[in-house]
């Protein structure tokens, strides 16, 4: 995994949501399975939380893909809610057997990974569809068109060019959020620089947001 797909742990993000456009963590269900957070004890779609397992060597571990086999528990992604299940008996209970706990800083860490894999999946999976566009001239369009679902804007770019674009997504509600430099950014597209990407299926879109808020989430103190 490049380097850059580790989280920054002080990433900087600012928003602007839309309601009912997913700028955030949501309890709606739609058509997804619903899990609970062994945290917290709310109930959102799978999709929203993160899979924790018991590794063979009993210590616990991210099931990233939460495809791996055996009993499963699933955290939303706050970090008082992986403090939570760490210090007392929740993920002991859940997997039903004894478990060898993790730093909580390490869990966290391994959460924000996840979640970075996911956004970044989305957006390729935008991209292949033919649902994401870059540049200024595109992504402009895309805003004033109301054709964007969510906006990611790069965190090193111009800023006079970020206002530009913050400003037309807070006149007309669409979520916007910095994320990752113009390098990353454009490596994403297939471009060696980009200062933005346009989100245009809302679906993914919806996920992305959520899983941004949750890296967001994941970062507080």
């Amino acid at each position: 995994m490049p380097l850059w797909m580790t989280i920054s742990m002080k990433r900087t993000v600012t928003s602007t949501a839309k309601p009912g456009r997913g700028a955030g963590f949501s309890t709606s269900s739609g058509r997804s399975a619903l899990r609970t957070c062994v945290g917290c004890r709310q109930t959102y779609p799978q999709w929203q939380l993160i899979r924790i397992v018991c590794a063979p060597t009993g210590h616990l571990m991210v099931d990233p893909q939460g495809k791996l086999p055996g009993r499963g528990a699933h955290l939303c992604p706050r970090r008082p809610c992986a403090d939570r299940a760490l210090k007392g008996t929740l993920l002991r209970e859940a997997l039903r057997q004894e478990v060898i706990s993790v730093p909580l800083d390490e869990l966290v860490a391994a959460m924000a990974r996840t979640l970075m894999a996911r956004a970044i999946a989305c957006i390729h999976m935008a991209r292949k569809a033919g649902r994401a566009v870059s540049g200024y001239t595109q992504v402009t369009r895309a805003l004033d068109k109301e054709l964007a679902a969510c906006l990611l804007i790069a965190e090193d770019g111009a800023p006079e060019r970020r206002q530009t674009y913050t400003t037309r997504c807070q006149k007309r509600r669409i979520p916007c959020r910095s994320f990752l430099t113009k390098t990353q950014l454009g490596a994403l597209v297939g471009r060696d620089e980009c200062s933005a990407i346009a989100i245009l299926d809302t679906h993914l879109a919806e996920r992305l947001m959520c899983y941004l808020e949750g890296m967001s989430r994941l970062a507080e103190r």
